[in-house]
């Protein structure tokens, strides 16, 4: 028997039942539907709370510092055995397997403030290794270049440019707004420090800073005969490249130069500090002397997800600690399983009451059509042919379940969208905070549309297997004389 004759035949018999087979159907339409929409609902929130998680820092980056304490053993780690994070250290992390790239950052131990024209704002500095954060900042790049090892180059981050404000401007319009009001109370208005990089819409407009001289404005303090004393140094730079926005806010009001220039500032610094407190400089010398250059903090950036888990247990074992985002993944993905696992489980009892409806039917089908079966035996139907036939009949019923089940899910996937976007429900549920408005609770992949036709297909198929053995065991000759 061909193909193309077998399914034509299973398609007249389940035409010819029509409502039986759309009665059974349900069944498998409704386990169908609940499984796929609760999974769906998890997917959805599982989603949201990474997205969520990722506007703390990328999942795959990894803040490494040197660890100073041994829970397995409850000992503190001293300060000699304590590992440095130099370049000894970068070439350690590099090494170890799943990292992509190790960015040592310097930042500036003081207040520094980034003057563009007559445009003014407070700014972080960190000094970073050009060639290894190349592997980091390089795509990442909106405007301009990258750097590229000038020793006079900066990179803005998206946000500095929304920052920056011109604060001679605000304060001529603060003193002619006082003038033209009556008993004017001498508002004068001072330039705000934004520090965190956090909100970066508000504020004036930005401007295009690319290309053009900047200087870095830095303050240090001193006394004289116990007279605080402010001094200030202005380095000239050029702003050579702008970042992508991100939703990382960590880095928000970051400004990149090469570790060299960074080091210099922080020399010239220190140098005040020491002269305040009357030493001798004895860190700087040491750290001279050792010819070593240490870090303020070391990122990893790992070539995937499922690979953090390892990176972090390697490092631990190597004497770092390490903080990310992606710590708290972990948990995430184990909770959001549990829950696939608990929703599936409820729904799949239905689709278990749906194949018992199959197997009633079919069973019912061959005793209604015991005469047809005896007969397509005579003319030379074998037993596989009959098994066939049965399997198929069972299995498209089972298909017809999931294919209108998953519409079903779709629908009631949107309805869930629309109701929770209306009504507020993202918000209430805290999701989308500092990062991506969240606008689905929940999603139907591809794979799971696949999986749940397919699925159902192969609950139809093994509800069909008994009632397909026995037909193909009838006797052709009490098949033929049965009324």
């Amino acid at each position: 028997m061909k193909f193309i004759d077998s399914f034509r035949i299973v398609w007249r018999n389940l035409w010819r039942m029509k409502l039986r087979t759309a009665l059974t159907s349900v069944g498998v339409m409704i386990g169908t539907a609940a499984i796929v929409a609760m999974i769906a609902l998890s997917l959805g929130l599982k989603a949201n709370a990474v997205k969520s998680l990722e506007s703390w820092g990328n999942l795959t980056e990894l803040d490494v510092e040197p660890a100073f304490y041994i829970p397995e053993e409850d000992r503190v780690i001293p300060d000699d055995e304590r590992k440095k994070l130099n370049m000894a250290a970068v070439q350690d992390l590099k090494a170890v397997k799943g990292v992509a790239a190790v960015m040592p950052i310097k930042r500036i131990r003081g207040e520094s403030k980034l003057k563009v024209g007559r445009r003014e704002g407070y700014i972080e500095l960190v000094g970073v290794d050009v060639r290894e954060s190349a592997a980091y900042r390089k795509d990442e790049i909106e405007k301009g270049t990258y750097l590229t090892g000038a020793p006079q180059e900066v990179v803005v981050s998206y946000y500095v440019p929304r920052e920056m404000r011109d604060v001679e401007k605000e304060k001529r319009e603060a003193r002619m707004r006082n003038a033209n009001k009556s008993g004017g109370g001498g508002g004068e208005v001072y330039f705000s420090r934004r520090g965190g990089g956090g909100g970066g819409e508000e504020g004036p407009a930005p401007f295009d800073m690319v290309g053009k001289p900047a200087t870095i404005t830095l303050t240090r303090e001193y006394r004289i005969d116990d007279e605080l004393k402010l001094e200030k140094k202005d380095v000239r730079v050029r702003v050579v490249g702008q970042l992508q926005k991100s939703e990382n806010f960590r880095y928000g009001s970051a400004v990149y130069a090469p570790l060299s220039l960074v080091k210099e500032m922080n020399d010239w610094l220190n140098r005040s500090r020491g002269e305040e407190f009357g030493d001798t400089s004895s860190r700087r010398s040491r750290d001279k002397n050792q010819d070593e250059f240490v870090f303020d903090e070391i990122t990893v950036k790992v070539e995937s997800r499922e690979m953090v888990e390892s990176v972090v247990s390697d490092l631990k074992k190597l004497g770092y600690e390490v903080w990310s985002p992606a710590r708290e993944l972990e948990q995430i993905n184990k909770f959001f399983f549990v829950i696939q696992m608990i929703l599936g489980g409820i729904a799949a009892i239905s689709l278990l009451v749906a194949s018992i409806g199959i197997v009633n039917t079919m069973i019912m089908s061959i005793l209604e059509r015991t005469k047809e079966i005896g007969i397509m035996k005579v003319i030379g139907a074998t037993v596989y042919n009959i098994r066939w036939l049965f399997l198929m009949e069972s299995g498209f019923i089972g298909l017809i379940g999931g294919m209108t089940g998953l519409g079903l899910a779709w629908g009631a996937v949107e309805l869930v969208n629309y109701f929770g976007k209306a009504g507020g429900l993202m918000d209430s549920l805290g999701f989308g905070g500092g990062g991506e408005e969240m606008t689905t609770l929940a999603v139907i992949p591809t794979w799971l549309a696949l999986f749940a036709i397919g699925f159902a297909f192969i609950i139809g198929l093994l509800a069909g297997i008994f009632p397909a053995i026995r037909a193909s065991r009838l006797s052709a000759l009490q098949a033929i004389r049965s009324e």
